[in-house]
Formats: structure tokens, C-alpha cells, sequence
């Protein structure tokens, strides 16, 4: 199912100004970057593997009988 986990929502922290900002999985995968309103500009490590991105969305959202599909 392409583009299944664009709702999902991550929180960071700004590292400027400690506000926590939401940022959905859609702007991270195509931006590569977040901006908070302070004017800081916290950009996605693009070296960060696969394996890591997917252990932490199955964190997240572990498979159940309901979402094992």
C-alpha cells in the first residue's frame, strides 16, 4: 500500500528553542526537513538505514491480529 504511514505523526524537539514540534511521516519522506517557528531548521539524517526507520514505526505500531494484514 504506498504511502500507508504518511499519517503518522512524529515529535521532535526543537534544539534551539525546546518547542516540541509534530512532523507527519509525509514531510519527512519528502522534505527531509522540519522548520519551527523560531526559524530553526532541523533537517532528517538521510544515512539513518532502513532497518532503523522500520523497527521504530513497528515500535509504534506493533502487528496484532487486527493490523497483521
Amino acid at each position: 500500500m504506498p504511502n500507508a504511514h504518511d499519517k503518522l505523526i512524529a515529535k521532535v524537539t526543537c534544539p534551539d528553542c525546546g518547542a516540541v514540534l509534530k512532523v507527519s511521516y509525509r514531510q519527512i519522506r519528502l522534505y527531509k526537513a522540519a522548520g519551527c517557528s523560531c526559524g530553526f531548521l532541523i533537517r532528517i539524517n538521510e544515512s539513518a538505514p532502513i532497518s532503523e526507520v522500520q523497527r521504530l514505526l513497528d515500535k509504534g505500531s506493533p502487528l496484532s491480529g487486527a493490523n497483521d494484514g
